[in-house]
């Protein structure tokens, strides 16, 4: 096979466009529409940077052999599920997640990594709300037991969503929390055939709140065992209303939202702008969240839930923008958020492997893209953490 067919082939099984993996290779559009038209060969630095776009080693495409490439996977944002058509950059952040899910179970199975006692009564099952209220119940019983001594800071959904993030990855299931193009997905929900199950979480535009709904309906979709990218406020599918519905219900159950929700003076009851602001202000949910959930528990109309949605999609950024003023600017300490892109689990299982030389820093920077200069803080925090949470 020729490289210019190759290169073709290659990018539409990725279901990249044209124009994107010339701005990320940085080659010209025209140069790359040459390339696979076969009016010009590619030079060795080009087909390593088209390469590495590709999620692949230069060689097997200078081979000009057609790789045995997996599926793209689903996106649950439409109204058909089917392969997505996402960026080079999102692909890349799905790529590194099945790595770090791949690297973190070699050592759980080298380790014999067991989850806690605990774990084995867990609520478990089809993701509906009855079963969300359930799983809420447990999960607070187990968070006021340690959350004193976990050490989250910050806001209350900055402080739950890092208490559940360890409660499911103690358990085995890895959350990253990390850039990605808001417009490839808000999450995403993998589990690889030699990996661990693993969510992720997109922060770049999404406000705290949003953020950990789309944690909470990501690990709907890990129990409902399917795979794919996902905008939860991309309601297109049974799939998604099925892992929205468990998500608030998990976020704000109906019997305390009813109660919020009346508490609040007939001036903003009459606004839904005021509404969505004040009851949002004082839950766990977004402001988009909390406008679904006002229309489910039929304080809000549809037409009124629209006109609020196209009021607020002029300012995206609106709620992210007023939680920082309300919290104070500020970022974590670099290995902190690095753990948070890696995940606690991988960071746990490369502490307990290097002390039992199965691994040396080099691995777990090779595996993890842990940098060896953040790796004894990352692992003393982590290990504090997993020792309070089992």
């Amino acid at each position: 096979m020729t490289i210019n067919r190759l290169l073709k082939q290659v990018r539409e099984h990725r279901r990249f466009r044209l124009e994107d993996v010339a701005s990320y290779a940085h080659i010209s559009l025209t140069r790359l529409e040459a390339f696979e038209a076969g009016e010009r060969d590619p030079s060795h630095r080009q087909i390593q940077r088209l390469a590495d776009v590709y999620g692949l080693p230069s060689y097997l495409l200078a081979s000009r052999a057609l790789p045995n490439l997996p599926e793209t996977l689903l996106d649950f944002r439409r109204k058909d599920p089917g392969p997505a058509h996402l960026t080079p950059p999102g692909m890349r952040r799905i790529w590194a997640a099945e790595k770090a899910s791949s690297f973190a179970n070699q050592l759980a199975d080298e380790l014999k990594y067991a989850p806690p006692e605990w774990s084995r009564s867990v609520p478990s099952g089809d993701p509906t709300p009855a079963l969300a209220n359930k799983l809420r119940s447990f999960f607070d019983e187990w968070l006021a037991a340690r959350n004193s001594r976990l050490g989250f800071t910050g806001t209350p959904e900055q402080v739950f969503l890092g208490g559940f993030r360890t409660f499911l990855e103690v358990q085995g299931t890895i959350v990253n929390t990390n850039n990605a193009p808001s417009d490839d997905f808000l999450g995403f929900y993998i589990h690889p055939d030699d990996g661990l199950p693993l969510t992720f979480v997109n922060r770049s535009i999404s406000s705290r709140k949003a953020q950990l709904f789309t944690a909470v309906h990501e690990y709907a979709h890990s129990l409902l065992d399917a795979p794919g990218v996902s905008n939860p406020f991309l309601i297109a599918n049974a799939v998604e209303r099925k892992c929205n519905h468990f998500a608030a219900e998990f976020l704000a159950p109906m019997a305390s939202f009813r109660p919020l929700v009346e508490q609040q003076s007939r001036t903003v009851l009459s606004n839904p702008t005021a509404l969505v602001r004040a009851v949002a202000g004082q839950s766990l949910l977004s402001q988009h969240a909390t406008a679904i959930r006002l229309v489910e528990g039929k304080y809000l109309s549809q037409e009124q839930l629209r006109a609020w949605e196209r009021a607020v999609i002029k300012t995206p950024n609106l709620e992210k923008q007023e939680e920082a003023e309300a919290a104070g600017e500020g970022h974590g300490v670099p290995h902190a958020k690095r753990i948070a892109e890696v995940g606690y689990l991988p960071t746990y299982l490369s502490k307990l492997a290097i002390e039992r030389r199965l691994i040396d820093s080099l691995d777990v920077q090779a595996g993890l893209s842990l940098s060896e200069g953040l790796q004894e803080s990352a692992f003393s925090l982590v290990a504090r953490r997993f020792d309070v949470a089992r």
